[in-house]
């Protein structure tokens, strides 16, 4: 009966997002430093923030500047502002065992997790604002992701989602395709 010990040791939803966010910081200062991001011309613009003030959102907040290349005066630069953010209320709790794991013999499998019943982080909010010389906002994309989408050519073509949609001066068409989620 050993197990029993383990059920009762799950980690906070506070600790688990801290942990992920943290991964995510230097994931993405990676993108910056030596990925994708940096070879184009990309930089963070001060530090990547992480916010856990509020207690049921919590914020991972990176402002970052782009050279635009459309644009024929030197140093002109669009600004984002991407955020990821994770509702408290919103992770996914593992609290009835998984219809997978039950085999034909009606056992679970030994294997099961240790934190069966913790909370994971499953979706997250994805927001990208854009913002030109002057700061005003050129565009935002707002989308529920999978973290496993979390990966640089994601945020890629994302951003060229929105560099479409900002180009695309007609208030009309770009009002309603906003929060538009693309599965």
């Amino acid at each position: 009966m050993m197990k029993k010990l383990f059920e009762e040791y799950i980690e906070s939803a506070d600790y688990k997002i801290s942990v992920f966010f943290k991964e995510l910081k230097s994931q993405i200062e990676k993108w910056f430093i030596d990925g994708s991001l940096a070879a184009q011309g990309c930089e963070l613009d001060g530090n990547i923030q992480i916010s856990n003030y509020n207690p049921m959102e919590k914020f991972l907040i990176a402002n970052f500047i782009e050279p635009s290349e459309e644009k024929v005066e030197e140093n002109s630069l669009f600004r984002y502002r991407m955020i990821f953010m994770i509702r408290l209320d919103q992770m996914k709790g593992n609290n009835e065992a998984p219809a997978q794991s039950s085999q034909e013999g009606g056992e679970a499998p030994v294997e099961t997790p240790v934190e069966g019943k913790a909370l994971e982080i499953n979706k997250i909010l994805l927001k990208i604002h854009q913002f030109d010389e002057e700061n005003n906002e050129k565009g935002e994309l707002v989308e529920e992701i999978d973290v496993e989408d979390i990966k640089e050519d994601f945020i890629i073509d994302k951003l060229g989602q929105l560099k479409d949609k900002s180009e695309n001066e007609n208030p009309e068409e770009t009002d309603l395709k906003d929060n538009v989620y693309k599965k």
